[in-house]
């Protein structure tokens, strides 16, 4: 009885591992404006340039403390495209002054990560964020923004997400 009660706990334990899905993150970048002209580099030419939003996020698997366990990860990106160029531009800050450039060029970190399905819930920069990917480009895509005051859709213009397996 001892061997077949043994055996058949590696089999639950196995299947259990094979049914389980592979955790989710949600990967991507959307632009939040048409192309604008700007002046970048202070440099006296205005580029056309998109201003977008970069996301990776990866809610935590397991529990803290436990085999396998892996805190979550993630973070909210500001970055422009150059649509000239054809090239994303990190440094674009120059082009005001009165900025600090660490605020916005920086990584802002993610917590409260949650993945259900095709949306993403979490917070970043003070807000509560949720995500909905829902196919393939930004026009299937949602993401609102809850401030404390009150929630804003923001209009999507370029780029695309995807919740999909994490790598």
């Amino acid at each position: 009885m001892r061997p077949v009660l043994a055996c058949l706990l590696v089999v639950l334990a196995t299947a259990g591992a094979v049914l389980a899905q592979p955790p989710q993150e949600l990967t991507g970048s959307v632009s939040y404006t048409t192309v604008y002209r700007f002046d970048y580099t202070k440099d006296g030419h205005k580029n056309a340039v998109r201003f977008y939003i970069e996301l990776k996020l990866r809610p935590a698997v397991g529990k803290e403390g436990e085999p396998g366990y892996r805190a979550e990860e993630g973070y909210v990106h500001y970055y422009v495209y150059d649509e000239e160029k054809k090239q994303r531009v990190e440094k674009w800050l120059e082009g005001f002054g009165m900025l600090n450039h660490d605020a916005v060029e920086a990584h802002h970190p993610a917590t409260k990560i949650v993945i259900t399905g095709n949306t993403a819930t979490f917070e970043a920069l003070g807000m509560k964020w949720t995500v909905v990917v829902g196919g393939r480009g930004y026009q299937s895509d949602s993401i609102t923004v809850d401030d404390g005051f009150r929630k804003k859709p923001l209009k999507l213009y370029a780029g695309g997400l995807q919740i999909a397996p994490a790598k």
